[in-house]
């Protein structure tokens, strides 16, 4: 009877032994991130258009009048300082004017030359030399005028004056214009803003000089950084917004791209997890970190959240990476196998 008891409870032992080692052979794939720190904002968030600068769009044009022969650029494109923009034909009555302009100064200077002639031989009176001075005087200033409307050249190109966008092309190829007509419209690259539509309560937090990350709302993944530069001091009627005029550098947004804009308002720097590494239940926020081997919870007070990172408020054990992905089928001191992202 007792070696049956015996042999039962030998084949008890085994059995749990057995479990106790599938049990221990029991791991998960996880993905794992370091702690970081780094400064979390709180952020208000606004829609708006990228608009020129007050002062920052060129009507470009020609002081004679002509046809345009070609076009080297369309409305969007960026231009540098100097690129060609369209060509041109100056006016037949443009180049007449020259030509006569030409010949006048060309005739009062060989008349002078003769008047000279004759006073050196007493034929002429000094009176005579002055009005020949006088009149070469007169056509040399109109041959000169003719010239600085460029009327001496029978075709001409209109140059961009600086690095830009070309807003407008106002002609096409054949057309004909007067001297001054506006031919292309530029706007600065350097003079672009971003204009934001803010709520009022609480435009009174945003101030000169804050952050504000952009992106165009059809590639929000492509952010540059810029500052507020204007709080408008009033409500627009037609939006019912506060506009918040915004500074940004580089030519990544083109005049009339949607945006939207995050403006930094309160911000300091934290200890930061990925956001999918919190995980939260009944009993609150909290994380795994990885240590020896195996996942261990622990329950932590959050704070900002800002672009993607999450801030720990808890002092969580330093190295100890956290677990970002596969944590929901974690148990506590389960035993764990990284994998690389």
């Amino acid at each position: 009877m007792n070696m049956r008891i015996l042999a039962a409870w030998l084949l008890l032992s085994l059995c749990n032994a057995a479990l106790a080692g599938e049990q221990d052979g029991v791991s998960a794939l996880v993905q794992t991130a370091a702690l970081r720190q780094m400064n979390l904002y709180s952020r208000v968030s606004g829609y708006g258009t990228v608009v020129p600068e007050l002062g920052a769009t060129m009507n470009l044009n020609f002081p004679k009048a002509g046809r345009v022969t070609r076009l080297f650029v369309s409305p969007g494109q960026q231009v540098n300082r100097g690129a060609d923009l369209l060509e041109i034909t100056t006016d037949p009555a443009g180049t007449l004017a020259y030509s006569q302009a030409e010949n006048a100064a060309v005739y009062a200077r060989g008349e002078l030359d003769r008047i000279k002639s004759l006073f050196e031989r007493q034929l002429a009176t000094r009176s005579q030399v002055e009005s020949a001075h006088r009149a070469l005087k007169d056509a040399e200033e109109a041959l000169a005028a003719q010239s600085a409307l460029g009327q001496g050249a029978r075709q001409d190109t209109l140059k961009s004056p600086f690095n830009g966008t070309v807003i407008l092309v106002a002609l096409a190829p054949g057309d004909r214009f007067a001297a001054g007509t506006n031919l292309v419209q530029l706007v600065h690259t350097d003079f672009l803003r971003v204009r934001l539509g803010i709520e009022p309560e609480v435009s009174r937090q945003i101030t000169r000089g804050m952050k504000v990350r952009l992106a165009s709302v059809f590639s929000p993944q492509d952010t540059l950084e810029g500052e507020v530069m204007q709080v408008a001091g009033q409500i627009d009627p037609q939006t019912q917004l506060v506009d918040i005029t915004v500074r940004f550098k580089g030519n990544n947004l083109l005049p009339g791209t949607k945006v939207k804009g995050d403006i930094a308002i309160i911000g300091h720097e934290a200890q930061v997890v990925p956001r999918q590494a919190v995980l939260r239940d009944a009993g609150g926020a909290y994380v795994f970190q990885i240590i020896n081997g195996r996942a261990h919870r622990t329950d932590v007070k959050t704070g900002l959240e800002d672009s993607g990172w999450i801030e720990v408020q808890n002092s969580l054990v330093p190295n100890a990476p956290v677990v970002t992905l596969g944590n929901y089928e974690l148990q506590d001191n389960m035993a764990v196998r990284e994998s690389t992202p």
